[in-house]
């Protein structure tokens, strides 16, 4: 099944720029027609890589913008995802397509659309592992966790939730900055009363500079150090891929 043909037939109905989404129930139906097309079963995905990538691209691409699906369509885009996913390293994935990215047309048309493409990679992977359950192929297994962010799993929804409106505050990401540049080492702290948006600035700078975190949220009994000392463990050995010190203190 070629992959061009798929996504001329997905860009016939992708999303106009600026349009409403789609509901569920007319996405659902125009994937399970889309399928159909491809002679693909809607219930039993095939059993080969070639095949899983494409339905997964119909599932994941019905009312995506243009400028995304040309992204999955590229051969090397297709490579650097299963490299990705055979080694469970997506971070490497959204790697590989960052460096594909640079110097293109299709870059600056993904800027322009505003597309998060971290995000998009991951929607992608989590809908390819689906299928790839579903085809109940040895292939595709281990499944790996498809997490792209830096930062664990358990906080990704609060801090894109805290920077969804965010704007403004540049002078506190100077003083970031100066106290970097200066100091080797040390603690910078912020404070503030309730409310002033120090978990907000928090995040803002967690996102744009990948680095570790730890979010105490007592509500969600996240505020144990031994807690924290595991995450900011884990989050170390994946960064920098170290060996054998998944109980080192």
């Amino acid at each position: 099944m070629s992959i061009d043909i798929v996504v001329n037939a997905l860009k016939s109905i992708a999303k106009p720029v600026g349009s409403l989404v789609i509901n569920q129930v007319q996405r659902n139906e125009t994937v399970v027609r889309t399928l159909k097309q491809f002679n693909f079963d809607p219930v039993q995905p095939p059993k080969d890589v070639d095949g899983v990538y494409v339905y997964s691209l119909i599932e994941y691409g019905v009312g995506k913008p243009e400028v995304i699906l040309n992204l999955f369509r590229e051969r090397e885009i297709k490579n650097a995802f299963w490299s990705a996913y055979t080694s469970n390293n997506p971070l490497g994935f959204y790697k590989e397509v960052e460096k594909f990215l640079q110097g293109k047309d299709l870059a600056y048309d993904i800027r322009l659309l505003r597309i998060e493409v971290r995000s998009q990679l991951e929607e992608f992977g989590e809908i390819f592992i689906q299928v790839a359950k579903r085809s109940k192929s040895k292939e595709f297994e281990p499944f790996p966790q498809w997490n792209l962010d830096e930062y664990p799993a358990e906080f990704k929804s609060l801090i894109r939730e805290k920077i969804r409106s965010f704007c403004g505050r540049k002078f506190v990401f100077e003083a970031f900055k100066q106290f970097c540049d200066k100091n080797r080492s040390g603690y910078l702290t912020i404070l503030g009363d309730a409310g002033m948006g120090k978990s907000t600035i928090a995040a803002k700078y967690v996102w744009d500079n990948k680095s570790p975190c730890y979010f105490n949220i007592r509500s969600d009994g996240r505020n144990r150090a031994e807690l924290f000392l595991d995450s900011i463990r884990k989050q170390l050995i994946k960064r920098y891929q170290l060996q054998n010190v998944q109980n080192a203190n």
